[in-house]
């Protein structure tokens, strides 16, 4: 049974795969997350073998000494937890937990990411799926997420017995199966870094989107670079980012 954005996915693809798409953008710039198994779905449609999508989630204990300051999530669902060698309890239940499965039908034409500093959570660790397998091309800026990761899930919401001030602890450590970052505490490079002036702003420009046009006009010799894509706009010449 599908529903809302499964439904949109397995629509867009089938359709894709219909018409031989060659090429895909994906924006998800600003994109602040939400629930863990899209970022894993979206992803499985651009793979064609099995994928690990976490390494692990794991949280430090089951039993919460400010439960009492807690409203919402407060109490861990103990049955979806497993207590490891390490002590720690790992969410076993999870639907990411394990190996994961593509899904048909496999995209396999070219695909460009438009990403920005508010690419956060689920959406960061989709970015770094397709940037650990090479499965697209990055361009903005670097993603607001980490690389390997983040902390959220049960996020109970505490109230502070004194001064009343209401703050959001997250409980769950999640760790994204990649490797080989060389600045682990940042989150995926762009290989297209690209930057606004002042004036980009107030004519509305999305330079994002011209590079990625440019991009894949060029890969089929349909068109000249615009005379508006310079160094000194901020989009930067055919120079490859970064390597992990």
């Amino acid at each position: 049974e599908f529903s809302g954005l499964d439904r949109f996915l397995r629509d867009s693809f089938e359709e894709m795969d219909r018409r031989k798409t060659e090429a895909l953008i994906l924006d998800v710039r600003n994109n602040g997350g939400g629930d863990d198994d899209q970022g894993k779905l979206l992803f499985s449609y651009l793979i064609d073998k099995p994928f690990q999508y976490y390494s692990d989630l794991v949280v430090n204990s089951l039993s919460l000494d400010f439960a009492k300051y807690a409203t919402g999530a407060s109490q861990l669902p103990a049955e979806n937890f497993q207590q490891g060698a390490d002590g720690r309890y790992h969410l076993v239940g999870h639907p990411n937990w394990g190996l994961q499965q593509p899904t048909s039908p496999t995209f396999r034409g070219d695909v460009l990411v438009l990403m920005n500093g508010g690419s956060f959570s689920t959406t960061a660790e989709f970015l770094s799926q397709a940037h650990y397998h090479h499965r697209a091309t990055f361009i903005g800026e670097e993603s607001g997420g980490g690389y390997y990761g983040n902390t959220s899930g049960f996020m109970p919401i505490l109230t502070l017995p004194h001064s009343k001030l209401r703050v959001v602890i997250p409980l769950v450590r999640y760790r994204v199966a990649v490797s080989g970052c060389k600045e682990p505490s940042h989150g995926v490079i762009p290989d297209r870094e690209v930057r606004y002036t002042i004036e980009d702003v107030l004519a509305g420009r999305d330079k994002e989107m011209e590079l990625a046009l440019y991009l894949l006009s060029s890969r089929h010799n349909e068109i000249p670079p615009p005379s508006s894509m310079t160094q000194q706009e901020g989009i930067p010449r055919a120079t490859p980012g970064p390597a992990f």
